[in-house]
């Protein structure tokens, strides 16, 4: 069920695009100028099937339990991407000119409304479905524990939008005899579950390992044959830390990966490329005369060069030379050797001081993008003096190096930077790795923007 709403969801999307573009088209031009150009219509197909790509990448079909209003905005910047990627599609083969520019104005705002509007009918058609309990898919769970009671968490938490019902548990334990576990009744006679199916007409069974010894759940297992019932196995990983956990077929049998990291998918290391070579670009072009200013204050402030180079920990553990303006003397550590950065220390000179509050001592990063050996949004990088030393004494700090270090990162913006606990920095650094888009890369990057600059753990 969940994937035909989805998959109706597309349609009514691409339905969305063509229709306001031909509805912007007739406002426009007149039904005396129909039937459309050849190159008008070339322009509304190929932007709808655009949409199949770009719209996936800010998660726009996914469905929100919080409903439309929650991921409205992202609908709307993924078809300004799309109709922008249009237009630069235009200008590259030089045929922007065959196109009218009030008409792609119309066609932008009237796709946004539309698009929103179908939408809003969409989640409410599914909505009205699945509370009439058309297509309801009735589930066993075998197994009232820790992984058990979390399935059943799940399944309401994806409510109202898939059509689902938990009947009943199965669990040996006599202690959960004649009880309910979030709400469901359990049942503990296990022998009896062919025959609960198939009178309660039950679609699909659920097994969690953590009750029920193998022998005797390949003897339920034989015996569910009959029913011809879906069987599904949830497996007991909580003693791990999973990133991006999938499940895949491989070379024959079914692998569980535990660890993986976003950029594996060739697609997506490209779009974080065009992501990163765009946006530092813009920025350098930008901000190159507030550059020049920096660079002038820190030769004027002390003697040595604007720039400072260090080597870090990148991207699979590969070291780089970090890029900064100089805030503190020449050779500022040749006799301590690598010192963490505290705020009570007073190293740096005195325009240092401001360029590290204010952040503008990491301009020069955006090169280290150009280069490939950063991204803009991503955890910070270590120096492998202090990666070896945490890597022992903070579980999973290795993980951050799944994907590029970042200039600024879903850590930094939360406000865990400079001496702040490293063990909520990491969490947040994974989170950003387990949930990353280039939607969520947006979104750091505009809150960067707004509070990012100044930090009262920036010193």
């Amino acid at each position: 069920m969940l994937q035909r709403s989805i998959l109706l969801i597309k349609t009514i999307d691409i339905l969305s695009i063509t229709l306001s573009g031909i509805i912007a088209y007739i406002a426009y031009l007149g039904l005396e100028e129909w039937p459309m150009p050849f190159y008008h219509s070339m322009a509304i197909v190929l932007s709808a099937l655009l949409s199949l790509i770009i719209f996936p990448w800010f998660g726009v079909h996914k469905l929100d339990k919080y409903g439309l209003f929650s991921s409205v905005h992202k609908l709307i910047i993924a078809w300004i991407t799309v109709t922008t990627v249009m237009i630069l599609f235009g200008f590259g083969l030089k045929i922007s000119t065959d196109y009218s520019r009030v008409w792609i104005a119309i066609w932008v705002v009237l796709g946004a409304v539309m698009l929103v509007v179908m939408r809003s009918f969409v989640y409410r058609s599914i909505y009205y479905i699945n509370n009439q309990g058309w297509h309801l898919n009735k589930i066993v769970i075998i197994g009232a524990q820790q992984l058990g009671q979390m399935l059943v968490r799940n399944i309401k938490a994806s409510e109202p939008y898939i059509s689902v019902e938990v009947v009943s548990f199965f669990d040996d334990d006599k202690k959960l005899q004649g009880k309910t576990v979030e709400n469901i009744p359990v049942n503990n006679n296990i022998s009896t579950l062919p025959t609960f199916v198939e009178k309660n007409e039950i679609n699909e069974v659920w097994v969690t390992p953590q009750c029920i010894e193998q022998s005797r759940l390949k003897t339920i297992l034989v015996q569910l044959r009959h029913n011809l019932v879906t069987v599904r196995f949830v497996a007991n990983l909580f003693s791990f830390r999973m990133i991006n956990a999938s499940i895949t077929n491989r070379y024959g049998l079914p692998v569980i990966t535990l660890t993986e990291s976003p950029m594996i998918k060739k697609r997506n290391r490209l779009l974080k490329a065009i992501e990163d070579r765009v946006l530092a670009t813009l920025i350098l072009l930008l901000v190159s005369p507030l550059m020049l200013m920096i660079a002038i204050g820190v030769k004027l402030s002390s003697p040595g060069p604007a720039l400072f180079r260090q080597e870090r920990v990148g991207w699979n553990k590969k070291p780089f030379i970090i890029l900064k303006f100089r805030s503190m003397p020449v050779a500022a550590e040749k006799e301590s050797g690598p010192v963490w950065a505290k705020k009570e220390e007073n190293r740096a000179t005195r325009f240092g001081t401001f360029i590290r509050k204010s952040s503008l001592d990491e301009l020069p990063q955006f090169w280290n993008v150009l280069k490939g050996e950063m991204s803009i949004v991503g955890p910070r990088p270590e120096r492998p003096h202090f990666v070896e030393q945490f890597k022992h004494e903070i579980p999973d700090y290795m993980q951050k190096h799944l994907v590029k270090a970042g200039i600024t990162g879903w850590a930094q913006i939360n406000g865990w930077r400079g001496n702040t606990d490293l063990r909520p920095r990491i969490e947040h650094d994974i989170y950003y790795i387990e949930n990353w888009s280039v939607w969520f890369d947006i979104q750091i990057i505009v809150t960067t923007i707004f509070k990012g600059f100044f930090d009262k753990n920036a010193y």
